[in-house]
């Protein structure tokens, strides 16, 4: 039944692929459509931010890491996954109640609608990649062929936060608080998540409670790939379990999901 309904999504998924591609395109420039530098603030804002930790951890904070690559690339290379899963989530959760005038329509593929903030996200985070990767050659790091290595964390962090926006994005139909709590979990989540703050300063038992949080996977990829020259099975057997939240994720959305589309139309 589960993987039944994971199948049946995937499928309308992969034959709307091209619809999905042009709602992505047409959300990303909607959202800077009024303003002077149009889409480039999607560049800016994230730059901005990565700016301000930066500068607020290392001479604020004084956050420093014992030894390694700069403090700052450990901040950039954190905070790059950390931005595109946030808004991806952000916006998945508010994807279906956000396209009311196309959930109304008939035979409307609604599958594709928590996978459209997931697409322009990726746009965006190649972009903060690529500039990433230019940072780190100015640095003395300059790209490598395993940097492709890259590929497989990005796409594990957005199909986590796809399968997620498959759970949030309908229970946000019927409640409305959904976005809210969630930008209050995301605010958590952040500080749980060894973004800014070096992992080796925790004890033995916080690692071990820290290192199942899905996040933590993601970020210590991102660096270990691109600042420490890792294979991206580095962590494993941590991969199994990322996989299995993900999958289980995945599931109950595809089940939650294919329940209540049904009733979107009526609620809105």
């Amino acid at each position: 039944m589960f993987g039944f309904g994971i199948v049946g999504l995937l499928r309308t998924i992969f034959r709307s692929r091209s619809l999905l591609w042009s709602l992505a395109v047409y959300e990303l420039r909607g959202r800077y459509a009024a303003t002077l530098a149009g889409s480039v603030w999607a560049i800016v804002n994230p730059l901005v931010l990565i700016g301000v930790f930066w500068f607020v951890t290392a001479y604020g904070l004084k956050v420093t890491f014992e030894d390694g690559p700069p403090y700052f690339l450990m901040v950039f290379c954190g905070i790059v996954p950390w931005i595109a899963f946030s808004e991806a989530l952000s916006g998945g959760t508010n994807s279906v109640l956000g396209a009311a005038y196309l959930v109304k329509k008939i035979a409307f593929p609604m599958e594709v609608l928590p996978l459209v903030p997931i697409v322009s996200t990726v746009i965006v985070h190649a972009v903060l990649i690529v500039f990433l990767l230019f940072i780190m050659a100015v640095n003395g790091l300059p790209p490598q062929l395993h940097y492709i290595q890259i590929l497989y964390f990005s796409g594990a962090m957005l199909t986590f936060a796809a399968a997620l926006s498959f759970v949030l994005a309908p229970v946000n139909v019927f409640q409305r608080d959904t976005a809210h709590v969630i930008g209050a979990i995301l605010t958590i989540w952040f500080w749980v998540t060894p973004v800014i703050w070096p992992v080796d300063n925790l004890p033995d038992w916080a690692y071990a409670i820290i290192r199942r949080n899905p996040l933590f996977y993601i970020v210590q990829g991102y660096r270990g790939v691109l600042l420490y020259d890792q294979p991206f099975w580095f962590q494993w057997p941590l991969d199994l379990w990322f996989w299995a939240c993900t999958l289980f994720v995945l599931l109950l959305g595809s089940l939650l999901f294919g329940r209540l589309k049904p009733h979107f139309a009526d609620v809105l």
